[in-house]
């Protein structure tokens, strides 16, 4: 079996401010995603309706996120 050739790799280029503000991003989408968990606990009717709509919205947006993390 030939051996591998190994490549000199390439730095990455990060912008670390970039990162940082995502992941605060996805933290604060957790914490409102939360907040709105505890509130539908509560609630009954189209209130309950309304808020488990936000509850889908910030998951989404914590998804969103995440993706751009991935990404970078």
């Amino acid at each position: 079996m030939p051996m591998r050739k190994w490549r000199e790799r390439k730095p990455l280029a990060m912008d670390v401010d970039h990162m940082q503000l995502l992941h605060q991003e996805a933290i604060e989408q957790l914490e409102l995603l939360h907040t709105a968990l505890d509130a539908m606990e509560q609630a009954t009717g189209t209130m309950r309706d309304n808020l488990m709509e936000m509850v889908e919205n910030h998951w989404h947006a914590y998804q969103d996120v995440l993706h751009m993390i991935w990404l970078q």
